[in-house]
């Protein structure tokens, strides 16, 4: 596959009549008793990225939790076990969602039982809406055998957003086989249309046939939280109207820039995604200042 070395990829202007429906409708879905933080630095990074309108739906008990991380953001409690996680009835919640939003990302802190599967079927099943599934989401995917399924084969609009343990059981590539495993992205990613973002140093997006790495990013941003971010601007960009492609590329390098800003003020050492998160803005503003936005550091 050609490495995609300049592509032509900005974050919509905004125009003087514009409202925060027209920067996206954006639900994030996941967080379980104990991971409460997972799904609410997702969320938080959606807002950091543009999106106008946010909501986290969550487990009935993380509530609280996650609405005091920002004022900003909208809630929903989801029916859930005595564990905190999701029950199966919070599929059926989520199901009369779908139609207000313009964008859905899934997975961080949800675990893998059985609501969380029960959504993520949901969610591969809406093939017309933006979706971007990381973390357990992934998880249930590779319990549920997806990526040789037949449903596999209609995906619509789809970013996955995997870590080299998650892609190991997405497609049992061993996670020390980096070249192997991102190889292994790629005919998933021709099988299935999914847009797979390989993260890692560096980060590498497969899809449409092509591959771009990404030239941001520190080794400080090895930390826990981080690639939650990352799930939050993935799923801002394609709520404000980039295709899978574009949003996954311009989003792996604004958020490796925001890395490289936050570890700037904090050292690689001490960096957590709360800087990373802190340096979204500015680092979306370097975006939209360069006419390729994703191409150089």
């Amino acid at each position: 596959m050609p490495t995609q070395s300049r592509p032509p990829v900005q974050i919509p202007e905004r125009t003087q009549d514009a409202h925060k429906g027209t920067f996206g409708r954006v639900l994030l879905i996941g967080g379980s008793r104990g991971m409460s933080g997972s799904i609410s630095l997702s969320s938080v990074a959606t807002l950091k990225t543009g999106s106008g309108l946010v909501t986290a739906a969550v487990p009935n008990r993380c509530l609280e939790t996650v609405a005091a991380f920002h004022p900003c953001l909208m809630t929903i409690p989801l029916p859930d076990d005595d564990k905190g996680t999701f029950s199966v009835e919070a599929s059926t919640s989520v199901a009369t969602r779908l139609a207000k939003v313009d964008a859905v990302g899934a997975g961080p802190g949800m675990t893998t039982g059985a609501g969380s599967v029960r959504i993520v079927e949901r969610l591969i099943a809406a093939s017309g809406l933006p979706r971007v599934l990381d973390a357990d989401a992934i998880n249930v995917l590779a319990e549920l055998a997806w990526a040789s399924s037949a449903t596999a084969d209609h995906t619509g609009p789809l970013v996955l957003t995997p870590h080299p343990g998650e892609l190991q059981r997405l497609v049992g590539v061993p996670a020390k086989h980096r070249t192997d495993q991102i190889n292994a992205a790629e005919k998933l990613s021709d099988q299935t249309g999914a847009v797979i973002v390989v993260k890692g140093g560096p980060t590498v997006v497969v899809g449409l046939g092509q591959r771009y790495t990404n030239s941001t990013g520190n080794p400080g941003m090895a930390t826990a939280g981080s690639g939650d971010v990352l799930t939050g601007v993935v799923t801002s960009l394609l709520g404000q109207g980039l295709s899978p492609w574009d949003a996954a590329r311009l989003a792996v390098w604004i958020h490796g820039r925001a890395g490289d800003l936050a570890a700037k003020l904090t050292g690689q050492a001490g960096l957590t995604a709360l800087e990373i998160l802190q340096c979204l803005p500015q680092a979306v503003v370097d975006a939209q200042a360069r006419s390729f936005p994703v191409d150089g550091a």
